[in-house]
Order: C-alpha cells, then structure tokens, then sequence
C-alpha cells in the first residue's frame, strides 16, 4: 500500500474505527473494577470483553465502512481496483483491533487476570499464551469477515449488523442447549473460552472458525468484482 493511499484509508476511517476497540476493552476494564469491590471474581468479564464484545464491534463497523466511500464512483474508473482498495481497508481495520486485542490479552495473561481454557491449562506458558491468542483472534476474524461478506451480498448496512447480532444473542443465549442435543454444532461456538471454558473440543472449535474466515476473505474478494454490487452497498442507507 503507497503512502498516499495509506493516508488517505487512514482518514477516512478515522476515530469511528480507532475508538471503538478502545472502549469497548475501558468499559470492561471498569466493569472489572467494579465488580471486583463487590467481590465478584473479574475473570468473565475480562475474557468476554476479548472474545465476545470487540469482534462484535469490529464486524459491525467492518459492515458499516468497509465499502463506505465518498469517491467510489471515481475509484471505479482508476487502474487500480477497488476491490484492492476495499480490503486493504478490511486489513487495516484488522490490524488495529487485533493490535488492541493482543496487548489486552498480554496484559490479562501477565497479571493472572483472565483465565485459559482447560484444555491448554495443562501446556507449557509460552505455548499457553501463543495459543490463547485465539481466544480472540477466531471470533474476531469471523465476524469480520462475516459482516463484510453480508454487506456485499445484501447491500444493507443495517441488515448486516441486524443479522451479526442475532447471531451473537444466539451464541450467546443458546448455543449451550443446543450442544446437549447436536453436538455437530460445536464447530460452530463463537465464544467457548467464556461460555463452556472446560469444553474438550476448545482448540479444534478455534481452529474451525479461523479457518472459514481465512476461507471467506477470497470470497469476498470475488464477490467485489461487481462494480454494480459495489455502488449497491456502499450507497445503502
């Protein structure tokens, strides 16, 4: 990416994209204070934060600018394509969240103040602490990608977050009942670290998840081949 365009991606995401991510961990930071005076062990919280909340925040915003741009209809018409331009914007969004994901993770695992999931418990700490990044890391490039691939495909951003957090409040609410009965569905747990911590199958179920978003990101790239579908979404609402 030259300078010139890296300048201009950087502007026009702006405070909507760097805040965010930045809140959302200062806000359970303060939840943890909190609940910690009252004497509640701060763990959940803390871990949520990482796994539940940010990817959530980051797929919607994802959803909301990834095909966001006052001057679409002229970069349609430059050499370069857009689609290029479209996800270096996705990278870019990545990039800064897991910045802030890695370092809150950091953090917690240095001062004991989150937990590992049984499964990895056992491990070396080197080893605990690399692959407890994805703790945050799966759900957060799901959601990404997911958000992004149904603001394409719908061309709505309201859709897009609508359905991102139906699927959270379904993960969140009923993915534990539904295990008892179709244990097929534990490929597809987005938060086991905070919802089912001691779950056997926490390092195959991460593994899955960043697969397909590794998977879908090509896919998109290929549903932005359509200039028509480009203006679609990102003149919706």
């Amino acid at each position: 990416m030259n300078r010139q365009l890296l300048r201009y991606e950087l502007h026009l995401l702006g405070m909507k994209v760097i805040l965010p991510p930045l809140l959302v961990i200062m806000l359970f930071g303060v939840l943890a204070i909190v609940l910690h005076i009252l004497g509640v062990n701060t763990s959940r919280a803390l871990m949520s934060g990482q796994e539940m909340f940010l990817p959530l925040a980051m797929g919607a915003i994802i959803a909301a600018t990834g095909l966001h741009d006052p001057a679409l209809e002229l970069q349609l018409t430059m050499p370069t394509s857009y689609r290029r331009t479209a996800m270096y914007r996705f990278l870019l969004v990545l990039i800064w969240a897991a910045i802030v994901s890695f370092l809150t993770n950091t953090i917690l695992f240095s001062f004991k103040l989150g937990y590992q999931p049984q499964q990895i418990q056992s491990w070396a700490l080197v080893w605990q602490f690399l692959v407890g990044q994805l703790i945050w890391l799966a759900p957060l490039l799901w959601f990404m990608s997911v958000g992004f691939c149904i603001t394409i495909l719908t061309h709505s951003i309201s859709a897009s977050g609508a359905i991102l957090g139906g699927i959270w409040i379904l993960q969140a609410l009923f993915i534990k009942n539904l295990l008892e009965t179709n244990p097929w569905v534990q490929s597809f747990v987005l938060f086991p670290t905070t919802l089912m911590p001691d779950a056997p199958f926490w390092l195959t179920n991460r593994l899955e998840l960043l697969a397909f978003a590794i998977i879908l990101i090509p896919v998109n790239w290929l549903l932005l081949l359509n200039n028509e579908s480009m203006l679609k979404s990102a003149t919706a609402e």
